[in-house]
């Protein structure tokens, strides 16, 4: 690994190139408000959820939830992410075109073909996560809103890729209201539970999905071409299988527990390992939103072990900071708005948010295999990592229930980090610097260290009060300690400010220049 030592040798000018690019504010704050809204019913309808629903409900609904996660896996999500690569690889506009309309084309015919296939096998299914064919009419509703999605992927990925920051927000703020307007009604008014949950998703994918695809199809046209199809499946069949081994690492904690515990600590698990998706949707998708596509374009500049390096440490900024954040207060935040059933996830919050700060430094570094265009180093490591994972499940599960599932996952996550680091810097170096990033963690870990000290069963808006000075003396440390230069300072207020003004032409009344 390549250490503090290259920290000297970095101007700071040129170490914030790409955080003083014109686009670069205004791409990754609107990203990152997009893919909020995207996110954002889970955490809206937490109060009601935690409410309407009991600890066994929520967790009934992890497990469907995860169930069709699996089946997504195989109805090839992950080869979306080839347009990224062949999307700027292909040296003309109608080959580029036909990267984007063969990635549709792929993907609404799998999609549709595994959600038939679910919505078929639903009673199967359902006796084999739960032992019951109670919840087959649940399962068949999900079936049917993951055939839907399958016309929002590529869209969405394209999107991204020309940069359109502002779409991408119409489109998840879109999905936001119909998801959210539908669950007051039939969670809420006409307390359907669970099935409600899944009615709005169904709702929310179809409406969604209709528009986008369409969008696509006007702006691309739909070709199939043998070649995109040949590429994109090279690139991302090696990722589907990777996914396999992701999911196993983190969401076969929650069977586990279902086999050791029952739905309802699945239901507190769940809950706790919100926070750590807050984690990835806030600290970290934002900043990939924009750096997957970007790192490519970047890849034959010069200066671009200076970028890469500099973004690494910035994005830790960024990550650590919103990471203490979830530590220290969401034990408070689920206390304030959840019933008191659900009050135990708190203690496992830091943890899991531990385990997704390697799972983004893995997305991070993994550039160099990528690259060289070897998935399927990826996809190694991630069954190392699954390996990892389930031989922690079934040593530390039995034993600490919930808690043995969040370590379990923290090691497992470590692992993969530390394998993918090496296989990226081996087949394509980049000299990152990590003496910034340690100080990140050592200012947090002892900022969070103190937090401790503040009494559990204290009153939760003098906990958060006690906590916001601690967290207000991290941020103020991180300011004066040299981890952030003072140019990328200036950068940043920049890019904050661009973002802003990107935000604020997204609300009514409001015209983009």
């Amino acid at each position: 690994m390549t250490g503090g030592s290259t920290a000297g040798t970095i101007p700071g000018d040129a170490g914030s190139r790409l955080f003083a690019m014109k686009s670069f504010g205004k791409h990754t704050l609107v990203y990152g408000l997009g893919i909020l809204l995207s996110k954002a019913v889970s955490f809206i309808m937490l109060p009601i959820y935690t409410r309407y629903l009991t600890p066994a409900d929520y967790g009934i609904m992890e497990l469907i939830e995860m169930t069709l996660d699996i089946i997504a896996i195989a109805a090839g999500a992950k080869i979306a992410i080839g347009i990224f690569r062949y999307y700027h690889k292909a040296e003309t506009q109608e080959e580029k075109d036909h990267v984007v309309s063969t990635a549709l084309i792929i993907l609404a015919l799998s999609y549709a073909t595994v959600a038939i296939g679910t919505i078929l096998a639903a009673p199967y299914l359902s006796n084999l996560v739960f032992g019951t064919a109670e919840h087959t009419p649940l399962i068949r509703l999900a079936g049917a809103s993951l055939g839907f999605s399958s016309l929002i992927v590529a869209p969405l990925a394209y999107i991204r890729v020309r940069k359109r920051s502002t779409l991408f927000v119409i489109a998840n703020l879109a999905k936001l209201i119909i998801a959210l307007s539908m669950n007051l009604v039939l969670v809420v008014w006409a307390e359907m539970g669970v099935k409600g949950v899944f009615i709005s998703s169904l709702t929310a994918n179809a409406i969604v999905g209709f528009w986008l695809g369409s969008y696509l199809v006007r702006q691309v046209g739909l070709h199939f071409s043998s070649h995109a199809t040949a590429s994109l499946l090279r690139y991302g069949v090696p990722l589907i299988l990777t996914q396999v081994a992701t999911f196993v690492a983190t969401f076969g904690d929650r069977y586990f527990l279902q086999a050791q515990a029952g739905e309802a600590e699945v239901g507190i698990y769940s809950l706790a390992y919100k926070f750590g998706f807050l984690l990835l949707v806030v600290g970290w998708v934002p900043i990939s939103s924009v750096w997957e596509p970007a790192r490519f374009e970047m890849a034959d500049r010069d200066d671009r072990d200076v970028i890469y390096a500099r973004a690494f440490v910035l994005t830790n900024v960024s990550l650590i900071s919103i990471a203490l954040g979830l530590a220290l207060f969401g034990g408070d935040v689920i206390r304030i708005m959840s019933d008191a059933s659900f009050h135990s996830a708190g203690v496992l919050i830091p943890m899991i948010v531990v385990a997704y700060i390697f799972q983004a430094w893995t997305d991070f570094h993994d550039v160099g295999i990528h690259m060289r265009e070897k998935t399927e180093v990826i996809t190694l490591v991630n069954w190392i990592c699954a390996g990892v994972a389930v031989g922690g499940y079934l040593l530390l599960i039995p034993r600490y229930g919930t808690m043995g599932a969040a370590v379990a996952t923290v090691i497992a996550f470590a692992v993969r980090f530390g394998l993918i680091y090496l296989a990226s810097w081996k087949l394509w170096p980049v000299a990152y610097q990590w003496r910034p990033v340690v100080t990140l963690v050592l200012l947090a870990g002892a900022v969070f260290a103190a937090g401790l000290a503040i009494p559990a069963d204290l009153d939760p808006l003098v906990a958060i009060l006690l906590r916001g000075g601690l967290y207000t003396l991290f941020v103020t440390s991180v300011w004066f300690t040299g981890v952030i230069r003072p140019g990328e300072k200036e950068a940043g207020l920049a890019l904050v400010r661009g973002g802003a003004r990107s935000i604020a032409q997204l609300l009514p009344g409001r015209a983009t220049p």
